[in-house]
């Protein structure tokens, strides 16, 4: 009954430890060592709620704490161990013995349990604190699942043997992280997310493979830019598994204090080793990749700015008759068009007015435009056009969008009356060239309207042999 009440006294004060309430952890611990006398759990407890304040005189009670507990338990390897950890951390200039006694701790831990996972620990911490770094929390959680799924294969049995070593030893914080990582894994639906944690090289080069192809594939295919948000794809299962660990180490660090079982009923884990630095392969394996999907996405945002800015060279040259209408360069309404047409030319291209009609006084058909670069806002030019033909007030019948023909872009036809004439204007706008043409509605249907108005295009336009630039 004693030794039950000194395992719930020293998890309550471990409770208030991994909760970063150093105080009351400290309170706990000397209080149940003041009523029931030395237990090494408790000396650990109360030197490292003094050790996590990061604070001189805390060190130094720490330190005391830690040798008041191994005058009692000379071997207790995790008492050694963490007074080590603190020698080690010390400044030899402020504390020169306490620095000095660092590796001794380290030898007699080495002696005592040569291999064990307090040895490798204070190894891996390095002499004067200046080993490498220690593993994140999530490196740790995910490294102990790999290696626990990788020695039982199922989950579910994995999940169990888990639990049942975590109720047996309730003070270790690592195991009961492993404990509630297994069993959040084990539940139905989470099997990518466990392939996820067993494979992490192979998902890596899973992610950067799709990356990559994805960020060709969008210009290749002339695939909008906002479809680069594809390379995210995987983001949900990441941010899943990343709450999944969060929550399981919550959950661990919240557990409530429980006394130890007396024997696991089923076969024990090996010892969890320290984690290892990230080895070579994974480490060529991330730079690669990284390297590789930088390099694409860089490769992708330039051949898309190219395809962006590209555009169409055409020469202008119109037939001296189109269906048997001549055209007529002296017509009066030639000349209205020809003033309006500079307006719309842009990069240093070209406008142009043609008329074709049985005379010039009596135009049957008219189409003006002009050539250049309108890569950049072919949307405004075109609503410009229609605005014009809006802006005369002339009732309109029916409009539509026609196909626009080998020559690509966009155009919309309108019909409306001129005095008591119906009338047709189909206007074009592509990534070289804008224009309009006009001519009577004489019963045709919409497709034979927008036909009409596409091969007078074609037949004023042309583009230059060595462009091999797309409208």
């Amino acid at each position: 009954m004693q030794a039950e009440h000194d395992i719930v006294m020293s998890a309550y004060a471990e409770e208030h430890l991994r909760a970063g309430r150093f105080a009351a952890a400290r309170r706990v611990a000397r209080s149940a060592l003041t009523a029931e006398g030395p237990d090494a759990r408790l000396f650990l407890v109360l030197g490292r709620a003094h050790a996590g304040e990061n604070d001189d005189e805390h060190d130094d009670r720490a330190e005391a704490a830690y040798r008041e507990g191994l005058e009692a338990f000379p071997d207790d390897l995790d008492l050694l161990a963490a007074y080590a950890e603190l020698c080690l951390a010390s400044d030899y200039m402020d504390r020169p013995v306490r620095h000095r006694r660092g590796p001794e701790l380290a030898a007699r831990i080495s002696e005592l349990a040569p291999g064990s996972a307090q040895a490798l620990r204070v190894e891996q911490r390095g002499p004067g604190g200046r080993g490498p770094r220690p593993p994140s929390a999530s490196r740790t959680q995910l490294h102990d699942v790999r290696l626990a799924l990788a020695a039982v294969g199922d989950p579910a049995s994995a999940a169990a043997r888990a639990a049942i070593q975590a109720q047996a030893r309730p003070g270790d914080d690592r195991l009961a992280v492993l404990a509630e990582t297994l069993a959040a894994l084990d539940r139905p639906g989470r099997g990518p997310l466990r392939w996820m944690v067993r494979a992490p090289v192979r998902r890596a080069l899973v992610h950067g493979a799709w990356c990559i192809a994805w960020l060709l594939a969008v210009p290749a295919l002339h695939l909008p830019g906002w479809t680069r948000l594809a390379v995210f794809a995987f983001l949900p299962a990441t941010l899943s598994l990343n709450a999944l660990l969060r929550g399981a180490r919550a959950r661990a660090a919240a557990r409530p204090p429980t006394p130890a079982a007396d024997t696991p009923v089923a076969p024990a884990f090996p010892a969890l080793p320290p984690v290892p630095t990230y080895s070579r392969r994974e480490l060529t394996a991330g730079i690669a990749i990284l390297v590789a999907v930088v390099a694409t996405g860089t490769v992708s945002g330039i051949w898309s700015y190219r395809q962006y800015a590209a555009y169409p060279r055409y020469t202008v040259s119109a037939p001296d008759r189109f269906q048997g209408v001549e055209r007529q360069d002296t017509s009066p309404a030639r000349v209205r068009l020809q003033a309006i047409a500079p307006d719309l030319a842009e990069g240093g291209g070209q406008s142009f007015a043609y008329v074709y009609g049985p005379d010039p006084d009596q135009p049957a058909l008219m189409v003006w435009g002009a050539t250049g670069d309108f890569h950049d806002a072919p949307a405004d030019t075109f609503g410009d056009m229609q605005r014009f033909t809006d802006a005369t007030g002339r009732p309109v019948h029916a409009t539509w969008t026609a196909d626009p023909g080998r020559l690509g872009g966009s155009v919309r036809c309108v019909s409306y009356d001129v005095a008591t004439s119906p009338m047709v204007n189909c206007t074009w706008v592509d990534k070289g060239s804008v224009g309009a043409v006009y001519f009577a509605d004489e019963g045709l249907s919409h497709e034979a309207a927008a036909a009409l108005a596409r091969s007078v295009r074609e037949a004023v336009l042309h583009l230059e042999s060595d462009s091999g630039t797309e409208a």
